[in-house]
């Protein structure tokens, strides 16, 4: 396989494969508009490492589309290259689609409409739902099953992707929510915190003497913290959206427990040491990461994929550290990524033989060298090997936010997304609204969300 250093328009030779892809296509109704619109999406997608032959025998070519950045390509092309070396003859062509999760969403669903999608397609969990439920993902149930007999995954990595006892995608890396922390801050600050054992209640006390904004003479930084994904202190304090979060029947927010959740986030937001509230843009993480790694907060809630943008930190300490707990303990939020066999591929038998590669645990041992996500395999995330990528120094803390009840697979549930949406919504207008009473907002957003479970309901076969 070649791999080149700069990314690259489809080359001549995939451009070919995609025409005569389209060609056997369904007729569309849209007929040649539409066609060359999804040939233009297709042609717009930048290619990495595409390791062609020309006249390659295609029963031993397999296309794999991903997203990310030029050092995640590098990643996916070493995992490529792994696998060519084990199957002598057998090329796999890199797609690196450039830009974001939801720019590669938009162009895969683009190619999948259009019969010219990669045979092997990474999933992000905002649209596996999606895409298992349309039957585009083959079931690949049988080699899941494999790669977890042989090197067990976590539990909440399996029940992501689970629909029905089968799977559509196979899990090749994970997250949860943490804490991470500026040292340098808090001591500054004179903030002495039992960071192992941290609770809410305890952040809340912290946060005026680590913020300038608050007034605090002592402090380094602007504010103390981003405000905590809401979702997170609802679960925290005791809350939850419906009865069954994978099959909900009726919506449950408005509880004693969740308006606990929103006079803890109004009393937290009361200090003036929390970021003015954008949920929308919070839920997106667009840019607070660059808050904390330009030293201006002190606490930052996210996952690992943050890390290798903060080990180019220089003027201060950092760590993580597990989320705070709540009246219900410590909850985190679970994600990730995974591998799915589209179901168009010529080629499935090799397909699903390159996703028992990489989400196995030879391939994940490749693809943890991002330092960007924790293994799915338990015993990977707790080795010396994975636990001696460091910094940071307390890197055990992610693996640990990836156990039975501590993180929640909920992004993965049908529908939830449209669900949080809502939610989110609703503690935007909580926050930007505190006189308004918590039980009148949670009564809202609880009549919100049976509607839309009636409209769904309603839409079912």
């Amino acid at each position: 396989m070649r791999v080149t250093k700069a990314e690259h328009p489809l080359d001549t030779t995939q451009s070919s494969r995609m025409r005569d892809r389209m060609a056997q296509a369904p007729a569309n109704p849209a007929s040649a508009r539409f066609r060359r619109r999804i040939l233009a999406a297709a042609a717009s997608l930048l290619v990495v490492g595409a390791g062609c032959v020309r006249n390659e025998d295609r029963t031993s070519t397999l296309t794999f589309g991903f997203w990310g950045s030029t050092e995640q390509a590098r990643t996916e092309a070493a995992v490529a290259r792994a696998f060519e070396a084990a199957n002598p003859g057998v090329r796999i062509e890199t797609m690196a689609i450039a830009g974001n999760s939801s720019r590669y969403n938009d162009k895969v669903q683009a190619m999948l409409v259009g019969q010219v999608a990669p045979d092997v397609i990474m999933i992000e969990s905002a649209r596996y739902d999606e895409w298992a439920s349309r039957g585009v993902l083959a079931d690949i149930s049988s080699d899941l099953g494999a790669i977890d007999a042989a090197t067990p995954l976590m539990p909440v990595a399996r029940q992501a992707f689970e629909r029905g006892g089968r799977f559509y995608a196979a899990p090749i890396n994970a997250h949860a929510f943490a804490t991470y922390y500026n040292r340098t801050a808090l001591a500054a600050a004179g903030v002495h915190l039992d960071v192992e054992r941290l609770e809410w209640e305890d952040l809340l006390a912290a946060a005026p003497r680590l913020s300038r904004a608050a007034g605090s003479a002592d402090a380094t930084t602007d504010y103390a913290l981003q405000m905590p994904l809401p979702i997170i202190l609802f679960w925290s304090f005791g809350g939850t959206l419906f009865d069954d979060p994978y099959q909900p029947r009726r919506a449950l927010v408005n509880t004693p427990e969740g308006r606990a959740a929103i006079g803890y986030m109004r009393r937290l937001l009361a200090t003036g040491a929390v970021l003015p509230p954008d949920i929308g843009a919070m839920a997106a993480d667009h840019g607070t990461f660059q808050l904390f790694r330009d030293g201006r907060i002190a606490f930052y809630f996210s996952g690992r994929w943050n890390t290798p943008d903060f080990l180019r930190i220089r003027d201060f300490e950092w760590d993580v550290a597990p989320i705070p707990a709540g009246p219900a303990g410590a909850v985190s939020l679970h994600g990730g990524t995974a591998l799915g066999v589209w179901n168009g591929t010529r080629n499935p038998d090799l397909a699903r033989r390159f996703v028992r590669f990489y989400a196995s645990e030879a391939g994940a041992r490749i693809a943890m060298q991002t330092k960007r996500l924790v293994p799915v395999h338990r015993t990977l995330a707790f080795s010396d090997e994975f636990l001696g990528l460091t910094p940071p120094a307390s890197l055990a803390v992610f693996a640990r936010s990836m156990e039975a009840g501590a993180a929640r697979s909920y992004l993965y549930a049908p529908g939830f997304g449209v669900a949080k949406r809502l939610f989110d919504q609703a503690m935007e207008r909580a926050l930007l609204s505190p006189d308004l009473p918590a039980e009148a907002v949670l009564a809202d957003l609880e009549q919100e969300l049976n509607r839309w479970l009636a409209r769904r309901e309603h839409r079912s076969p």
